[in-house]
């Protein structure tokens, strides 16, 4: 809400207010239950490091405050007592006709100064439209100023970035946004390990595009899950280090480990957590895995990925396959997909926790203490489970467990003791 009233009119005149920004202007007041953030109309003066006006000035017009937004599709208010729009940039007409104008307030060059995410957020506006479904155009010198102020991103904080790059990769048309950033050359400030691969052809009949091109049809094809769509943006950003020619054609030999190695450090740089790091670069890792062609390779390549990634691998290898030609089949994939289900229906051991034994029942069995020759013995009894699922039950396993100790040969001992010939 933004009013004519300075903030201590605002504090008078309701019974519960937090001066929670009286530096701007801004008052939150409580109704009901409910937060409600009410500014005085203001002008801002220089923007500080902070990306925060150094100065601020109250008691303006709606139509000052208006001139100081980013986009002019922000600088739309509506009177609700007088139940009528202040459109000082002609906007509402376009809207309403599903029409957005991508078009910075007054200089684009100042907003982008005054606070240099807002290019970014550009972006976010055109993923917004198609959401929309709506038609959208470019301001020709907003999207100049773009190209122009593109090396200010650098001052802009990781986390900050990658908050806005998120809601532009969850929007319905990734590709096309990323492809006109990378236009303005704000990509390849923002991801220069993306945009080295714009040119590198694949030189083979599998691919009839560039490595830039066919990521961002991945990164399109792929489902709107976070993890899919960074996965799918970064996993062969390593293929301009690897590509090697071989005849007539180019090949890419370990791109996804150098995928991975680099996605890493990009994920670092925009301050991911670790969890959805690590959920990322799990699927980048392991994006160019060999179709098991048993049981127990299926369960071994569930063990690798761990069980509760597979369908994203899958999804991910589906998108990557599509992406690379009109003639592209991922039949295998979802045969894959079906024997996999078979398989998971089984209900086979497929981590350490699954086993019908555990350290305790080593070292009382083989009469040792704790070190690496617990993990090791489990470690060895799970890869029996994996190929022989039917092992999986106690006496079964501690027969194993024998003959394990026979090949190493681990002599047991006093309980608590043990000794390796």
């Amino acid at each position: 809400m933004a009013t004519s009233a300075l903030p201590e009119e605002v504090m008078a005149l309701f019974k519960r207010t937090v001066p929670s920004g009286l530096r701007f202007g801004t008052v939150t007041v409580y109704l009901d239950g409910e937060a409600v953030e009410v500014t005085t109309f203001r002008r801002e003066g220089r923007y500080g490091p902070d990306r925060r006006p150094q100065e601020v000035r109250l008691g303006v017009t709606l139509e000052e405050d208006l001139s100081r937004r980013d986009f002019t599709v922000n600088a739309l208010a509506y009177d609700p007592v007088k139940n009528s729009w202040i459109d000082c940039y002609g906007v509402k007409h376009r809207l309403a006709a599903k029409y957005l104008e991508i078009k910075a307030v007054g200089s684009a060059k100042e907003r982008f100064e005054e606070d240099p995410l807002r290019m970014l957020r550009a972006f976010y506006l055109m993923a917004r439209a198609g959401a929309a479904g709506a038609r959208f155009a470019w301001d020709e010198d907003t999207f100049a100023a773009i190209s122009s102020c593109r090396d200010k991103i650098k001052g802009v904080s990781g986390e900050r970035i990658r908050e806005e790059l998120n809601k532009i990769l969850l929007g319905p048309n990734p590709a096309a946004c990323l492809a006109k950033m990378e236009e303005a050359g704000l990509l390849e400030i923002i991801l220069p390990e993306l945009t080295a691969n714009k040119g590198v052809d694949q030189g083979n009949r599998f691919h009839r595009l560039d490595v830039l091109e066919h990521i961002l049809a991945t990164v399109q094809l792929v489902e709107p899950r976070l993890a899919l769509r960074w996965a799918a943006l970064l996993h062969d950003i390593g293929k301009y280090r690897c590509r090697i020619e071989v005849g007539d054609r180019f090949l890419f030999y370990g791109h996804a480990p150098v995928s991975a190695e680099m996605a890493s450090a990009v994920l670092g740089r925009l301050k991911f957590g670790k969890e959805l790091q690590n959920q990322i670069l799990n699927l980048i890792a392991h994006h160019m895995f060999d179709y098991p062609q048993t049981e127990a390779g299926i369960r071994r390549l569930l063990r690798r990925v761990g069980p509760e990634n597979i369908d994203d691998l899958l999804e991910l290898r589906r998108a990557d396959i599509l992406a690379s030609g009109p003639n592209a089949t991922t039949r295998a994939v979802e045969n894959l997909r079906r024997q996999i289900r078979e398989v998971q229906n089984k209900k086979p051991g497929l981590t350490l926790k699954d086993l019908a034994v555990n350290g305790f029942d080593v070292m009382e069995h083989l009469k040792i203490k704790p070190g690496p020759r617990v993990g090791q013995a489990l470690n060895y009894l799970l890869e029996r489970v994996l190929d022989e699922p039917s092992l999986n039950e106690r006496q079964a396993l501690l027969a194993e467990l024998d003959r394990w100790a026979l090949s190493q040969g681990v002599v047991s001992g006093p309980v608590g003791t043990s000794s390796s010939r």
